[in-house]
């Protein structure tokens, strides 16, 4: 499969994030679905075209690990990809540099750069075939 016809599922609860990191996947060719929270995303779990998740971990109804621990329940096949800026002061006490989530294949903190995320999907795209 090749990328341009991948659909990725963006979860977030922040607003202006979720709709600028939509913006960048549609423009490198992605399809993309949006939730607000996890239980959001878990009723468009049901759509078999998800090729990837992108989710944040702090949000409200239902957080991030919550959410992947559910997914896994339903599709363990899908990657996913936690997003986080709520970790940072706790990933630079215990100088980590990634957010280990039950699973999750790959993490980026917020803020991330665009290339980083771009580069990240590819990566578990095609780890996936």
């Amino acid at each position: 499969m090749s990328h341009e016809t991948a659909t990725i599922l963006l979860v977030d609860d922040e607003e202006l994030l979720r709709e600028g990191v939509q913006e960048m996947l549609e423009l490198g060719g992605y399809a993309v679905i949006t939730a607000n929270n996890g239980q959001e995303a878990m009723a468009s779990l049901a759509n078999p075209a998800i090729d990837l998740v992108i989710t944040d971990l702090v949000m409200p109804k239902m957080d991030g690990v919550d959410f992947v621990e559910q997914l896994r329940k339903v599709r363990p096949d899908v990657p996913v990809l936690v997003v986080s800026g709520s970790t940072r002061n706790i990933m630079a006490r215990y100088g980590i540099d990634t957010i280990q989530v039950p699973g999750a294949d790959a993490s980026l903190s917020k803020p991330f750069k665009g290339l980083d995320l771009m580069s990240q999907i590819k990566t578990l795209l095609a780890s996936r075939h």
